[in-house]
């Protein structure tokens, strides 16, 4: 049997250059929520996934920021699309 426990950092920590950030609505058990997500472009890493209760600026800034608390970021640049997290970034 594997254990994460025994893979090592959880998750693992990166110093992406590029970020690919994009939102989804998801259903589940009949309630829409909205499924937030980060990919290191060129290592395809999953950063972080979120799952939010609404969509908008706020829970696209809680979601970089908690990003940020995860990774090193500040060499980072972001490829968003058109919603929220470009007021955010900005």
């Amino acid at each position: 049997m594997h254990r994460l426990s025994n893979s090592g950092c959880d998750p693992p920590e990166a110093q992406p250059k590029r970020v690919e950030v994009g939102e989804t609505a998801v259903k589940i058990s009949g309630e829409w929520s909205w499924l937030y997500a980060a990919i290191d472009i060129e290592t395809k890493l999953i950063l972080d996934i979120a799952l939010f209760g609404r969509h908008g600026i706020d829970p696209a800034a809680a979601f970089l920021h908690r990003l940020d608390g995860k990774h090193n970021l500040s060499e980072a640049k972001f490829l968003v699309d058109q919603f929220g997290y470009r007021t955010v970034i900005s």
